[in-house]
């Protein structure tokens, strides 16, 4: 049967030899993002590329590092800073009963009695009641908390980077953070990486910032503080 006594036939010919092309343009007009690991931006980047935040004294910018031992805090404007211990110590009352005889080492948990060099523990043999010299022991390292309301874990400052969308809190711990959310929610098509574990950094971000109805409104949020944040 010739094409043209089927025009049909030739139309759909037609549309099929001419779609793969409309396809291939479509697809090279699409902005793609491959996910990153985890843990990429959070309370951990004091470790790597450091946290900006608010400066309690100034309100300036300043940043937050760390290492193994210490967490650090340096303002940009007017020098103010800080640093906090991360090392997590054992308090202890070791001690040998006067009734009994027994040697005991009791864990003082409260934290507002192990300010004191000495205090009375009973005897968790007899429960005999005397003074011992207080104990502290370091046991390991603190691991950083989560980001909570904006504020970042290791001395509770405000973020640098955060704004709120209907009265919920819209962050990101650096400027690399915040390039990132920025790519990833402005992209058509979002993929995990590759061999990598299910969790990705897109699972730290809220529903409201995922939800296609306000990713527009969020991104130009994001470049606001982008612009306008030094």
């Amino acid at each position: 049967m010739a094409l043209a006594e089927c025009p049909e036939l030739a139309m759909g010919l037609q549309k099929s030899a001419v779609r793969p092309a409309a396809d291939e343009k479509e697809s090279g007009c699409m902005s793609r993002i491959i996910d990153k690991p985890y843990f990429t931006y959070s309370a951990y980047s004091a470790l790597t590329l450091g946290i900006q935040a608010k400066c309690s004294k100034c309100q300036g910018a300043g940043v937050v590092t760390a290492d193994r031992d210490n967490a650090f805090f340096r303002c940009h404007g007017c020098g103010h800073q800080m640093t906090r211990d991360c090392t997590v110590y054992r308090y202890d009352v070791h001690n040998q009963c006067r009734n009994c005889g027994r040697y005991y080492r009791v864990e003082i948990q409260d934290e507002a009695k192990r300010r004191f060099p000495v205090l009375h523990v009973a005897c968790p043999y007899c429960k005999t009641r005397m003074p011992g010299e207080v104990l502290r022991t370091a046991q390991g390292f603190s691991y950083a908390d989560e980001i909570r309301e904006g504020k970042e874990p290791y001395f509770g400052l405000e973020l640098w980077f955060l704004a709120y969308f209907q009265g919920k809190p819209v962050w990101a711990v650096n400027r690399e953070h915040l390039a990132y959310l920025i790519d990833y929610l402005s992209a058509d098509l979002r993929e995990k990486p590759f061999g990598l574990p299910k969790r990705t950094q897109a699972d730290h971000l809220p529903t409201f910032m995922k939800t296609a109805k306000n990713r527009e409104r969020i991104v130009k949020l994001l470049k606001k503080m982008q612009g306008g944040a030094d």
